[in-house]
């Protein structure tokens, strides 16, 4: 559009785009414009996903993995056909496997981050709605705020002390200042200068407006400069992982250096004995091995322990959302939790507390005088005012509703009749800057002004107040001492509303205003917050919160009834001349810290090692939030999977909803986690201990299934090495690869779906890190002794059982071996996961572990009855005898994991 929308009217620019200021475009007009405008603007913020192709090169792109494809092509060719095609089948299914988990979870995540995507508050049919960006179009009217990035360019309609930070291009902004009745020149051309546009892409840093869309998407000036922003998901690996792929790599390398020897040994003692030993098969089998440790693709697949616990914890019952897998690193790290504000530990509701009037404290609304029933009337009038709301205001009454049902449920007032007897003109709702609501209604015929204020000024602007229910003039005296009662409470982090009565004529005069009474609300507090507090505290969380300081207006404080433990005042610090951080983490509670303060604990923390998590939703102490090692906001967490065709993509929380106050965008934008406001059994502490503990879970389990693929390692090494020394290589890449990929893969699945924390004691809570390979065959020593002594029992007992003659020659090596391998692999899921042979009841429970357990048996059953499947993987016959046998190892297993501590512990006792 070509159009100079800055040197048209309101009027005309509604007359242009077909569009009302006050109500907006209808909701049917607004879908139709969508489909005329959407396919040709597009979206100015475009958030790319993964693409299928580079998703399955990522998998391709691992160098053991393509080599172990080579070999088996390789083996093809060399007439090694049965084990390269079955090497090869294997391979493809678990790429195919991996693709389809990756590709699930990848999709996963991208759908998290829409969470965190801005959004445009606009108002359609005189309602006020949050929709998606790509979901407004030309004619939409928007209401804008503090922390709220613009979604297209559009003509101001009001403006209220509006300051925007104006993107010029794809890095550049610049701060300037916004009217909605400034002159512009008819030929300018500097989008800067354009003083009653603000244009898509800007962020609004004070102040207010209400603005017509004109633009939108490509179309925009930002679109038109850039292409539109293309912003790509955040997609970093979790450290742990990091360390896991690294220490699988070595042990890749080690079994490759391991198995080798042995390959060699074997070709020779299989060349000197007319054996049939073939280069290409011990190469394959060497391959399989190294390979068999942890591959790339595994270890993308092990990105599912993190997004599994990311989108169980947004479904559950006290949901909270993760932007990223590695935002698990800072959860799990935190030592001190700031709570900036009320949002964690409040649900958001104003509830009624208190009343008072000129006469003092309101006790008694049982025999109540004339003031309190005019204080009822006039609180009524106000509490249904937006029905007669001249626009779609910033500050409807509705935020109050809760706490105002209730004061007025405590008095007799007909509200119906009151309507009949002062029947109310209209609703101006308040500004940030002037936060008066002011009600327009006539008594009598006489024209009067009920104003509503959240802020002490008011009382200077009172000559009179309402004492006995009769108006009389008030003194300074009594002035002060109102003023004095209202900062009581507003110390306590309470919401005090000052009901004035002014005539309609006189409205704009600074004096002569009535006093009627306040009404004090405060923000209920989460029941559950303490148990959540201490909850943190078991798992070493030093909780502080702040109260007070330079917060912005109508910033929630916590209650102090939720203050807990030793309290600081900064007035005592500065009075006995000692630092902020004087005795930090001793102290629960500051009061009266401003940003610098919180700052200099903030550092405190961090040059100690601590990492510090801040939760809040203002944008109060800017540069401690940007600091943290992770911020939690608060803000409603709702489904944001509905997308094109419906353009409410959820209600607005300021119209409607009843809680006080939400998370700002751009805060919202820079959170790594979202919880919600607490209400009822929901938010707040509670729902960041959710998130906390899944983190645990998560570690703890990626944990147990490194304990698993190491000691699974040297299963495989030993049971395919030692045979080879005397000559006799038993299992190939074959039946390597079919207990590692496809095993492995099972086991890997059942821990990232496993709710509960694997790995230690219940009563141990420390989160469990990968080590360096040293250190955690050191600390894991006895299930790798336990693997060990297995895996040699698995070699040699057959041995012995010839030697013996007990059950004729030894003629079944390959299924004796297999079947031996596959319960050793089932011995060892069931200790890591369980730890005991008193927990075997949890297996009949487990429905992954008897689902691996009955596939082996079935693919032992199949192998042994059907031929053909039996020579693929030289099962020729299996007699019950040596299938008997095969669960003996496993046995020994459990008896040295089981036994050898207990006699050590003994031998030490005596």
């Amino acid at each position: 559009m070509n159009e100079k929308w800055f040197a048209l009217s309101v009027s005309q620019t509604e007359k242009k785009l077909k569009t009302n200021a006050a109500s907006g475009l209808s909701r049917k007009a607004a879908r139709s414009a969508w489909y005329r405008t959407f396919q040709k603007s597009q979206t100015l913020f475009v958030r790319k996903n993964k693409k299928i192709s580079k998703m399955i090169g990522e998998v391709f792109a691992d160098f053991a993995l393509i080599i172990l494809l080579l070999a088996a092509v390789f083996a093809v060719l060399f007439a090694e056909h049965i084990m390269g095609v079955t090497v090869l089948v294997i391979c493809l299914l678990n790429i195919i496997v991996a693709f389809a988990v990756y590709f699930q979870s990848q999709r996963t995540m991208e759908k998290m981050n829409l969470y965190f995507v801005p959004t445009a508050k606009v108002i359609r049919g005189g309602k006020l709605y949050r929709i998606s960006f790509e979901n407004v179009v030309p004619g939409d009217v928007i209401i804008v705020q503090k922390g709220d990035i613009v979604c297209g360019d559009a003509r101001l309609v009001t403006s209220d002390d509006l300051t925007v930070l104006m993107r010029v291009d794809k890095r550049k902004a610049i701060k300037l200042k916004k009217q909605a009745h400034g002159v512009v020149s008819l030929d300018e051309n500097n989008p800067a200068k354009m003083v009653n546009i603000i244009h898509a892409g800007s962020v609004i840093k004070e102040g207010s407006g209400r603005a017509i869309v004109f633009a939108t998407g490509r179309y925009t000036y930002l679109g038109a400069m850039t292409g539109g922003i293309t912003e790509f998901y955040n997609d970093n690996t979790p450290k742990e992982l990091k360390k896991m792929k690294r220490i699988c790599s070595q042990i890749s390398l080690i079994s490759m250096l391991c198995i080798l020897p042995f390959s060699v040994v074997s070709l020779l003692l299989s060349h000197l004995n007319g054996g049939n030993a073939t280069l290409s098969a011990s190469f394959l089998t060497a391959l399989a091995i190294s390979a068999s440790s942890m591959t790339q693709l595994s270890c993308t697949m092990c990105k599912l322990f993190f997004i599994k616990k990311i989108s169980d914890i947004a479904k559950s019952s006290n949901p909270a959302v993760i932007r990223t897998t590695d935002a698990f690193d800072r959860l799990v790290d935190i030592n001190y939790l700031f709570l900036m504000d009320g949002s964690a530990l409040t649900d958001g509701i104003l509830h009624f507390d208190a009343a008072f009037t000129a006469e003092g404290e309101v006790k008694d609304f049982e025999n109540y005088n004339g003031t309190v029933a005019s204080i009822f009337e006039i609180a009524t009038l106000y509490n249904s005012a937006e029905s007669n709301a001249l626009t779609v205001g910033l500050n409807l009454p509705e935020r109050f509703r809760t706490g105002m049902d209730e004061f007025l449920a405590k008095g007799r007032t007909d509200a119906e009749a009151l309507k009949i007897r002062y029947p109310v003109r209209s609703y101006l709702p308040g500004t940030p800057t002037d936060p008066t609501d002011r009600v327009n209604y006539s008594d009598s015929g006489k024209n009067m002004t009920l104003g509503v204020s959240t802020t002490n000024d008011i009382f200077s602007q009172c000559s009179y107040a309402l004492i006995s229910g009769k108006v009389q003039p008030i003194s300074n005296i009594g002035i002060d001492r109102l003023r004095h009662t209202y900062n009581i409470h507003t110390e306590q982090g309470k919401t005090v509303l000052v009901f004035t009565l002014s005539s309609f004529e006189n409205s704009g005069r600074t004096d002569g205003k009535l006093f009627i009474g306040a009404v004090v609300l405060r923000e209920g507090v989460d029941r559950n917050a303490i148990a959540g507090i201490q909850n943190l505290r078991k798992r070493g969380i030093k909780v502080i919160s702040f109260v007070g300081g330079n917060k912005p207006l109508g910033t929630p404080e916590i209650p102090v009834e939720t203050h807990f433990g030793v309290k600081a005042y900064k007035d005592d610090f500065i009075k006995h001349q000692l630092p902020v951080t004087y005795k930090f983490g001793e102290i629960d509670t500051y009061y009266g810290l401003d940003e610098k303060d919180i700052e200099e604990l903030m550092d405190a923390a961090q040059k100690n090692r601590s990492a510090v998590g801040i939760v809040g939703f203002s944008d109060f102490a800017q540069e401690a939030i940007a600091k943290s090692d992770v911020f939690i906001s608060c803000s409603p967490i709702v489904n944001v999977s509905s997308a094109k065709n419906e353009e409410e993509l959820y209600t607005l929380e300021l119209a409607g909803a009843g809680t006080s106050a939400s998370c700002i965008q751009t805060v919202k934008e820079a959170s790594d986690v979202i919880i919600q406001r607490p209400n009822g059994k929901k938010g707040g502490i509670g729902s960041f201990c959710v998130a906390f503990s899944a983190a645990e879970v998560a570690y703890r389990n990626l944990y147990t299934f490194f304990r698993y693929i190491i000691c699974a390692q040297f299963i495989r090494i030993l049971t395919v090495a030692l045979p080879m020394a005397y000559g006799k290589p038993i299992l190939d890449a074959r039946h390597v690869l079919l207990c590692s990929f496809i095993i492995d893969v099972v086991v890997m699945l059942m821990l990232s779906l496993d709710k509960k924390a694997c790995g230690g004691a219940e009563d141990d809570k420390r989160i469990y890190r990968i080590k360096p390979l040293k250190k955690h065959i050191s600390a894991d020593r006895m299930i790798l002794i336990s693997a060990i002594a297995a895996s040699i029992a698995a070699i040699f007992l057959p041995l012995l059982v010839e030697l013996t003659g007990v059950f004729g020659a030894y003629l079944y090596q390959v299924e004796y071996l297999l079947c031996t391998v596959l319960w050793l692999h089932i011995t060892l899921i069931y200790y890591t996961r369980y730890n005991s042979i008193k927990n075997i009841r949890a297996v009949f429970k487990n429905r992954w572990l008897l689902g691996i357990t009955g596939g082996c048996a079935v693919f032992i059953l199949v192998v042994s009855l059907i031929d053909p499947i039996g020579l693929v993987f030289d099962f020729v016959y299996n007699p019950i005898a040596y299938f008997i046998i095969s669960f003996i190892p496993a046995a020994v297993f459990g008896a040295v994991y089981e036994l050898i501590p207990k006699l050590v512990s003994r031998i030490k006792a005596k």
